[in-house]
């Protein structure tokens, strides 16, 4: 008699996990090498409190900070959905 076995199946969830996994990694590394500009925008919005830069630069420093904190957003669903939905499930088609 021989031992059974399971192949796991590949589903749709299964599939877009993976692509969430690679489009994470693709925006962590963009987001690493982005860090100096990071640095400059957390350092360029004390300014704003400090009265030292005009409505065009408040602005942009706002919008710079907002997408810096919707990017860190997105790239950890993307991490956690991506690694939640690729798990092995317990529905397995069982070959003999």
């Amino acid at each position: 008699m021989t031992p059974e076995r399971t192949i796991p199946t590949m589903t749709t969830k299964k599939t877009f996990g993976y692509i969430f996994i690679v489009i994470a990694i693709i925006l962590t590394l963009a987001a690493i090498i982005q860090l100096p500009k990071l640095f400059i925008n957390i350092l360029s919005f004390s300014k704003i409190f400090k009265g030292t830069l005009d409505p065009y630069h408040i602005g942009y420093v706002a919008g710079g900070f907002i997408f810096w904190i919707l990017e860190l957003i997105v790239i950890i669903a993307l991490w956690i959905y991506g690694r939640r939905w690729i798990k092995i499930e317990e529905n397995n088609v069982r070959v003999k």
